[in-house]
């Protein structure tokens, strides 16, 4: 919209222009003297546009402007006095005054505009150097003028205010002409071309106007003032085209050469020139010598200035330098070098800021953990584990941005930060997001490994409004975030769960001094075919009762002794039992059934897991045929067991092994490829669902298919309901655990309801 605005007004200002010209030489004065302000005029509408669409040059614009201004003033002294509104001898008195300003605006919004274009070491440069050429070219000047007029000037009989305006002028054009000599080797824009033919020619003009004015010479021709005119209209077309942006938008500031040269070689030149015009006569030794002592005096600003800046850049060099080794040491310091993400120092210097400057924003915190990491290592070597840490950096670098900033904590603990500056983000979405990143599958050794995590949140100031604080919320919240083998798991802290964490701190406690065989019970659940009700075996459960707690449930105590490490132990006290009551039953009754044992991922990662095993096996008498081993199925389909000899040497023995929960898995149906066990169990969410929803019956009939074409032995969990039954023998379903035949019982009354 500006950009066609100032086309039409500085079209409207060269017509006014041709129109101004062609009354001057047909001598029409009023018409003349009418063009002359209404083009004076819209030229300072052109400019003053751009002053409205750009803020950083805005007032080194409005003075640029001001000078058209105070040129059109002057023209309407005239006009005023064509009307007889001025007296005929007042209107020079009046107007001169005014045309100066112009020269004043000029020079002040050049000096605006160069200080804000060029740094402030260059404009003191640019400055000092365009005064001392200034006075230099005045004098070379005012004694070529006498030459070509044969009129002598004493700069006593000037005017102060033409002395004052031939020197401004003069230095509009040195100034200009210096800063072309210390550009870079750049091409002139469009707009800085424009301009500096405008101001040369209006500085030349005015200088020669007052000279002559000073000298009585004669009256200022049609041809001068059409050519001061025309100056400032070509100040005004600068102002008119869009490439002034491709000068005036850069933001960063431009530099000058550094180099002297380019004024030396002017300085010689007025010396010569100036001695050229003293062997002619036209100029005294006086002048002369206040024209060698200014450009003695640019020669030594320059060559101060030259020392000053090579002082500078060393001293900065050497800054820079110095500020390297400092950065890359820093880096360094506040790094992980493993991962790529900040350390634990870095999160510290965070706190320190955060805690004295950003109190007034939320933070989402979220602590990272890898589940069962040492089984990684274990499964896959140092290597390994490193593998995946690496990795995990790698995600959790690309989830970085403003705001957002990863750090790993600790082995394999990482942080995520997210900085709420407006209270807008979604916690439970973002920890969605942070979760879907890191569920993807991972690549260890060449072979596709599914990996879990716990996400652990607090929120400052929601959960403590006391910063230092809120890592302890984390803390307890990552207490109670307990490994889930089977997927990524998220808990946010919430000031009710004190009552769950001093309940696990006192199950923790019980636990390392616990005597299991007075603690400790096995119950037992039937197995049975689907289509006789016959019993082929039982799974062995884990049961507690406590006098204080109560009845404390598997899921609840078996994650809290997986973290502190007696899960081992306690699963080696598991099989015995089980191993012990299997023999009696079988023996007893001359049966074959087969005892179902669970066994923890965390007992997986133990070395001397399976000699153990079998130890116990040999010393209690128990054949492999009836020992079925039951694994979850997001350990058994992970990957992270494909590559040891537990799965192997159990078959090697005879022992039958199970997946737990299965269908439950993203990756159930994918990893099936890979399947190296003898029996599915089929999870009890999806039998809760069989005759509900119609996907579940054929999710279900799709893996009885499956395994069956894979020869494997199906088992469905939870069943409870005739029509739960009816569906799953429907679909081919070989055998069925769950309420409906029987709930887990002690071993005299499963003794008692099945053997009996």
């Amino acid at each position: 919209m500006y950009e066609k605005s100032r086309v039409a007004t500085i079209s409207g200002a060269v017509i006014c222009w041709i129109g101004y010209c062609i009354s001057l030489f047909t001598h029409q004065w009023i018409v003349a003297d009418i063009f002359s302000p209404i083009c004076a005029f819209l030229v300072m509408i052109t400019i003053g546009l751009v002053a409205v669409s750009n803020q950083k040059y805005r007032t080194a614009i409005i003075f640029i402007a001001m000078g058209p201004m105070f040129w059109t003033m002057g023209d309407l002294i005239y006009l005023f006095g064509d009307f007889g509104f001025i007296a005929p001898d007042s209107i020079v008195s009046i107007s001169d005054p005014i045309y100066r300003m112009t020269t004043y605006a000029y020079v002040i919004g050049l000096l605006i505009f160069s200080y804000v274009q060029f740094t402030k070491k260059d404009i003191f440069r640019l400055v000092a150097n365009a005064l001392l050429f200034s006075v230099a070219t005045f004098i070379i000047s005012v004694a070529i003028f006498e030459r070509l007029s044969q009129k002598h000037i004493s700069f006593f009989s000037l005017k102060p205010a033409y002395f004052q305006g031939i020197l401004v002028a003069m230095f509009i054009i040195v100034f200009f002409m210096v800063i072309i000599a210390n550009r870079s080797s750049r091409k002139l824009s469009f707009y800085g071309l424009m301009v500096m033919i405008g101001f040369f020619l209006y500085g030349y003009l005015d200088i020669a106007y007052m000279m002559i004015d000073a000298t009585g010479g004669q009256e200022q021709s049609v041809v001068v003032d059409a050519l001061f005119l025309l100056s400032i209209v070509i100040v005004g077309m600068a102002y008119s085209t869009s490439s002034i942006y491709n000068l005036i938008e850069k933001t960063e500031k431009a530099e000058i050469k550094r180099s002297s040269a380019p004024g030396i070689v002017l300085a010689v030149l007025i010396l010569i020139i100036g001695l050229l015009l003293v062997a002619l006569g036209n100029l005294s030794l006086g002048r002369f010598s206040i024209l060698l002592i200014t450009t003695l005096a640019y020669f030594l600003l320059s060559k101060s200035i030259e020392v000053n800046e090579l002082n500078e850049a060393l001293i900065q060099q050497k800054e820079m330098e110095l500020s390297e080794v400092t950065e890359k040491l820093e880096n360094v310091s506040v790094l992980d070098i493993q991962t790529g993400l900040k350390n634990r120092r870095a999160w510290g210097r965070y706190c320190e800021d955060f805690f004295t400057i950003n109190r007034g924003k939320r933070l989402l915190l979220y602590s990272i953990d890898v589940n069962f990491f040492k089984m990684i290592n274990h499964t896959y070597g140092n290597q390994g584990g490193d593998t995946v840490l690496m990795e995990v950096g790698r995600r959790l670098l690309g989830i970085e941005g403003p705001g957002i900033f990863a750090y790993r904590m600790d082995g394999h603990q990482f942080l995520v930060v997210c900085e709420d500056e407006m209270h807008d983000v979604d916690a439970a979405r973002f920890a969605d997001y942070i979760s879907d990143i890191l569920d993807r599958p991972f690549e260890i050794n060449g072979k596709i490994v599914r990996i879990t995590f716990r996400i652990s949140a607090a929120i400052y100031p929601d959960d403590t409004r006391e910063f230092d604080k809120i890592m302890n919320c984390l803390e307890t919240v990552r207490s109670t975030n307990t490994p889930n083998a089977g997927a990524t798991t998220c808990c946010f802290f919430d000031s009710k769960i004190m009552p769950r964490i001093q309940r696990e701190q006192k199950i923790e406690g019980k636990l390392q001094d616990l005597d299991y065989d007075e603690a400790f019970e096995l119950y037992y659940q039937p197995q049975v075919v689907a289509s006789t009700k016959e019993l082929i075996g039982m799974e062995a459960l884990l049961r507690w009762k406590d006098e204080e707690l109560g009845f404390i449930s598997p899921s609840e105590f078996i994650p809290i002794a997986e973290k502190m490490g007696v899960m081992p132990a306690m699963g080696e006290w598991i099989v015995r039992e089980a191993f012990l009551q299997i023999h009696q039953w079988n023996t007893n009754y001359k049966k074959d059934l087969v005892m179902g044992v669970n066994i923890s991922p965390v007992q997986l990662q133990e070395e001397y897991f399976t000699d153990t095993f079998f130890d116990i096996m040999e010393a209690m008498e128990v054949p492999s045929k009836w020992i079925d081993i039951e694994i979850t199925e997001s350990i058994a389909l992970s990957g992270i067991l494909n590559s040891t000899d537990v799965i192997e040497r159990m078959k090697q023995k005879g022992i039958t092994i199970s997946v737990d929960d299965f269908g439950t898995g993203y990756e159930t149906f994918a990893n099936m490829i890979y399947f190296e066990f003898n029996r599915i169990k089929i999870a009890k969410e999806l039998v809760d669902n069989i005759t509900i929803h119609p996907n579940a019956g054929v999710i279900v009939g799709a893996i009885i298919s499956m395994a069956k074409g894979m020869n494997l032995d199906i088992i469905a969990e939870g069943v409870e309901e005739e029509t739960q039954l009816e569906a799953l023998t429907k679909l081919g379903c070989d055998q069925i655990q769950g309420f409906y035949f029987g709930k887990p019982v002690p071993a005299d009354e499963f003794e008692k309801t099945w053997l009996k």
